[in-house]
Formats: structure tokens, sequence, C-alpha cells
């Protein structure tokens, strides 16, 4: 039988559920008493998938239906699964966002270590299959468990019951029963990777947290460290994927620190099932002195997350898992350039931005930050970025321009402007900017910086 470890939430432990499962928590971890501890083995690199059987009973395990560029093609429980698992990745997955209580800072373990995300499973599997899935019976206090030891796979379960399962992203309400999905996913699959619970207060591998298990999303320093000891710190040579680009049924990953000549390719596969195995691309040559792949993508393949490996089988050699979606290239986020002019009373008035100018999730917000209070104000755009001193500041768009609102700033001198993907920009970029009232200006203007943004299909 498989050695299992509980996290529980705060308040009485119910272990009769537990009886079959192995016995008390402190007979299986090691004595340390400080920080991050180890349950003992590590994943190699080939135990480095996840997928996700989708049998969430809650409504609200399954009511965000955003879609989410970062995470192609998944909603629901298996989205927020999928953000939990890469927050353990060397690095930022994609641009990092998808999570308003981390934003853009999904991905950060900074070792040798990256999942793979496989897809949805078609059952629960065994215990060693990997899989992440809902328990349908009662867990009492205890939220949800991972079955152990490692090396040769482990899977997590949820209890049904007690707990109203949420998957997010944004805030949950009520008692102590409505709990994250997402939270608790991040703390078990710490579990898989080694670890043992921390000692260290607001750690992801510590036992207790705060607001529904939200905090637990994004690992801390302590949660880095352990990871870190058990992978190795990311190295500096470790294969890298910063982009790709579609033609006519091939991809073309870029990149750097690729094979001369035998890389592999992962890909997810579209269809449910599976045992885990990533579809995989082999004997693949690089070119620009391992900068760039280029492949025939496979035709089972689907949403979800490409990696590349080199020959070997140290834990440096898989790449990070970049999202990946066969139909559709990646849309950069909003980038901010430029110096925005000091207001007269001595703020920076900051234009930045939530969610991407994209077609597919048309979920584009201009945020506007230290402008006058109650003020005035007017977004405007151009074709072309410029340098043009002006008004005691700099204009960082270039005409002809285009008004796209007036609008009034907050009393703390705040303001959000949502921005349409209009069909005419979609394969364009369009650059903003910010032109606001400051009476005590000797001007009377204030400009903030500029704000590059692509339009995407």
């Amino acid at each position: 039988m498989s050695r299992k470890e509980i996290p529980t939430r705060p308040g009485p432990r119910t272990l009769l559920a537990l009886a079959t499962l192995l016995g008390a928590l402190g007979l299986v971890l090691p004595t340390r008493t400080r920080a991050w501890t180890l349950l003992g083995g590590e994943l190699d690199l080939s135990q480095r998938d996840f997928r996700v059987y989708n049998n969430f009973s809650d409504a609200q395990a399954n009511d965000n239906t955003d879609p989410d560029l970062n995470f192609p093609g998944a909603t629901g429980a298996v989205l927020a699964i999928w953000k939990a698992c890469v927050e353990w990745s060397s690095e930022l997955h994609g641009d990092g966002g998808g999570d308003p209580h981390q934003p853009f800072d999904i991905g950060s373990g900074g070792a040798n270590f990256d999942p793979s995300f496989q897809g949805q499973a078609d059952t629960i599997g065994n215990t060693n299959a990997n899989v992440v899935s809902e328990i349908h019976s009662y867990g009492g206090g205890t939220l949800a468990y991972t079955e152990l030891p490692i090396a040769d796979g482990w899977r997590i379960r949820y209890f049904q019951d007690p707990t109203v399962w949420h998957d997010g992203p944004g805030e949950i309400t009520g008692g102590g029963e409505q709990v994250d999905i997402q939270g608790i996913a991040t703390h078990e699959f710490g579990h898989a990777l080694g670890l043992g619970h921390s000692t260290v207060p607001g750690a992801t591998m510590a036992t207790l947290s705060t607001n529904h298990y939200i905090p637990m999303r994004s690992i801390e320093a302590d949660d880095q460290a352990g990871i870190q000891y058990l992978y190795g710190v990311k190295a500096a040579g470790k294969p890298h994927i910063t982009t790709y680009t579609l033609a006519a049924g091939s991809v073309t990953i870029n990149g750097s620190d690729f094979d001369a000549t035998n890389n592999e390719i992962w890909f997810t596969p579209a269809a449910p099932g599976g045992d885990g195995t990533p579809l995989t691309v082999t004997g693949v040559t690089s070119a620009a002195g391992g900068t760039t792949l280029s492949v025939t993508i496979p035709a089972a393949a689907g949403p979800g997350d490409v990696l590349v490996k080199r020959p070997g089988l140290d834990h440096a050699a898989l790449s990070n898992p970049f999202p990946f979606d066969p139909q559709r290239e990646p849309c950069a986020s909003p980038n901010a350039y430029g110096a925005a002019k000091t207001t007269s009373f001595g703020s920076i008035p900051n234009l930045g931005a939530s969610g991407y100018g994209s077609a597919v999730t048309d979920d584009l917000v201009l945020e506007v930050y230290g402008g006058t209070m109650n003020g005035l104000g007017i977004l405007f755009s151009g074709p072309a970025p410029m340098s043009q001193p002006r008004f005691g500041g700099t204009i960082h768009v270039a005409p002809p321009y285009v008004r796209e609102a007036l609008f009034q700033f907050s009393f703390v001198g705040m303001a959000e402007l949502p921005v349409a993907a209009d069909p005419a920009l979609l394969g364009t970029t369009r650059y903003y900017q910010v032109w606001f009232q400051d009476a005590g200006d000797a001007f009377g203007v204030g400009l903030t910086n500029g704000l590059e943004v692509p339009f995407c299909p």
C-alpha cells in the first residue's frame, strides 16, 4: 500500500478516514523541526507529467469559463490545477499571468524542475498515475492528500465533503468550508515533488493558511529553498523556450541552449486519456546556434504546454513549459515604455494594463494610477511610438491620433479604461498614452508613460 500524507484545514482533525491509509502524519515525516522538510525521493525526468481527472462535483469548482492565454484550452478545476503545478516551475509560465493574487508571477521555483501538463485523464488512475481528482467521500477536517512514495509516481485526491471547492481565480466568500482548489493543489504538488511540511508561517508547504487557502497559490522563499535543494538551483545552461511561431502545420520554437542534433519536443495531447507519457517528436536538430527548432506538429497535439528536452537524465536537461496552442501564436502582454511626467503634487502617473489585446479573451483594461484627484483625462492612441518633448514632459505616441476615451479620475487619482479587441486592430500594434489636467503644473498638463499593446486574433 502506498504511503499517504494529508494536509488539513485548521481545527480538529478527523483521522477515521486515514485508518486504512497508514496512520498519523508524524510517523512518515522526518524529525527536522525548522523550515522545509523532505519526504524522501524526487521525480526523475520520466515522472514530470501531471493530468487532471475532472470529477469535481461542486458547481463552484468549474464555473470559471474565461479563457486564459497562458493556459490554452483549459477552464474550471483543470485550469486551477494547471496553474498550481506550474507555480513550481523553474521560471515564469509564459508571461506569468493568470492569477490576480500573484500578478504575472506564476512560475517561481528557480530550480531544475519543470512539470509537463499532459491534459485530462479519463479515470482517477492508480497510485502512480500522476493524476489529480476528487474522491467522493467525507474527509472531516482533511481537505486532500497525496499518495506516496513518489519515485514511481503519485496521486492527489480531494475529499468531496464537507468542503466546497472553488476554481478561482478571484476572491472566495463564505465560511471555512469554502476552499480554493489552486492553493491546495500547489501545496499537494509540493508533496508530489518530495517536500514535507514547513514550519515557516506563510509558506505554501506550511499546514495552515488564511483567506480560504488562496495565499498557498504562490510559493515563498522557504518553498523555493526546498525545491532547489531537491533538484538544484536552475542551471545557467538549462534549455529555455521564449516563444514560437506557426506555419502550415509546423511550429518553430525559439529559445536558447537547445542540443545541436538530438532534441525531444514534448506536446500535450488533445484527447483525454493516455498514461501521462508526453506526446513527443524526437531527434530534432536545432539551428542558429541552438536557438531554434522546427518540426511538424503531431496530429494528436492539442492546446497545453510545449517543452524541449536535451539528451541526458539530469534535471537540467528539460526546458521550461511554455503555453502552446497549435491554432494560434502567443499574444504578447502590453508593454510600458518611456518616462511619465511628474505631477505638480509629486506623483508619477503610470499607465499599465491587465489582460491582453486578444480576440480570444477580449479582457484588456488599461489602468492609470497617480493622476489628479477627480481630474479629467484623455486616453489617446497612435500607430507608432515616438519621443517628442512637450508640455514639460514627453509625448510617446506618434500621430495620427485617435481619442479613445474621455474620463474622470477617482478621488484617489485612479482610472480603469476597458479597450475592446476591435477586429480591425487584430494583427496590429497600437500605442497608448494619457493626457490629463494638472492645475498646479506650469503647463496645466499631466502625461503618463506610453503603453505598447499588440492585438492578436
